[in-house]
């Protein structure tokens, strides 16, 4: 047990944590303290309430046994370790995933995949009057993204693909987890044989929805290694974050696939690096001229996700 945190009310253990805890670069204010909220969290996931218990209740004295396993939360989230990673687990879309070293961790700038998905999936079933959806995502992780489609669009089918098979492993746990049935699981790198497979099964034609792909694979360049912080560096897995020199390395191979195969009648929404727009939209132009191709912002303002629709065209009736 570390010896700076001493045992008492919630109040105390929280102010002493909180001092542990505060990066030291970051100036902390009343009520908006990064070390304060990471020390309540961590608190209120030992003793099983919600922060605004801790709130109504520090007076409390805290049980040795929960003291102790705090302290030692305290200590691995001084040495970096994402409080994701800590918990075990971590809210994307509304939905509770458990969350491990085996895939990066959600991040909210990916929610902006779901939605164009969602919205899309259900105006292409709407005008083109057809029953069945069809979604593939590409470099699921966690799953994150694929599972929370699904759950939105259960009529839909989803294909979830990943080259890692432990990755795969936690998706396929959180798609336990949330119940999800509707949706496939498959390791495989990016458009590979069995992929192109498990498409012509589904029997995409004319009287089909169209095929929607959100692909989020590593698009970070190498030299970003010195600048990320310790936690996504030291802890998250690097193939899934870094691509090459300039980061784009796996997504060329990815839409060269794409252009060469021409997948029946399909989509892409494609998360990538702010930095890169205008290299990107260079190669999709080249790639797909004749696709429509969209930039939208994540919550920050910052270029986050390349719509390029379609990739291919639906034959007239």
């Amino acid at each position: 047990m570390h010896d700076k945190l001493k045992t008492g009310t919630i109040k105390n253990v929280l102010s002493d944590a909180a001092k542990e805890l505060q990066p030291k670069k970051i100036v902390c204010e009343e009520n908006r303290c990064l070390g304060r909220f990471e020390a309540e969290v961590l608190l209120a996931h030992i003793l099983k309430k919600p922060r605004t218990w801790l709130h109504s209740h520090s007076d409390y004295g805290l049980r040795t046994t929960d003291y102790g396993l705090f302290s030692s939360l305290v200590e691995r989230r001084k040495k970096h370790e994402p409080v994701a990673y800590i918990l075990g687990e971590k809210e994307f879309y509304g939905l509770p995933f458990f969350a491990d070293k085996r895939a990066l961790i959600p991040r909210p700038e990916s929610e902006m995949l779901v939605e164009l998905a969602l919205n899309n999936t259900k105006s292409e079933m709407r005008n083109a009057k057809c029953e069945q959806a069809f979604i593939w995502d590409v470099g699921t992780g966690s799953g994150a993204v694929g599972i929370s489609i699904a759950k939105k669009l259960p009529k839909a089918r989803v294909l979830a693909t990943d080259i890692s098979a432990p990755a795969l492993a936690l998706a396929q746990k959180n798609a336990k987890r949330l119940k999800t049935k509707n949706i496939t699981f498959l390791k495989a790198d990016l458009l590979s044989p069995s992929v192109l497979r498990f498409l012509k099964n589904c029997e995409l034609s004319t009287e089909h929805c169209e095929l929607f792909i959100t692909a989020n694979l590593p698009y970070l360049p190498t030299s970003d290694k010195a600048k990320l912080d310790s936690d996504i560096v030291k802890y998250e897995p690097s193939s899934a974050l870094f691509a090459g020199k300039d980061g784009l390395k796996i997504i060329k191979n990815f839409l060269r696939q794409l252009a060469t195969t021409r997948l029946p009648f399909s989509n892409l929404f494609l998360e990538y690096d702010p930095p890169q727009t205008k290299k990107l939209r260079t190669l999709a132009k080249s790639l797909f001229p004749k696709a429509n191709i969209q930039v939208h912002k994540d919550l920050a303002g910052r270029d986050r996700v390349m719509a390029i629709t379609p990739l291919s065209f639906r034959p007239e009736r």
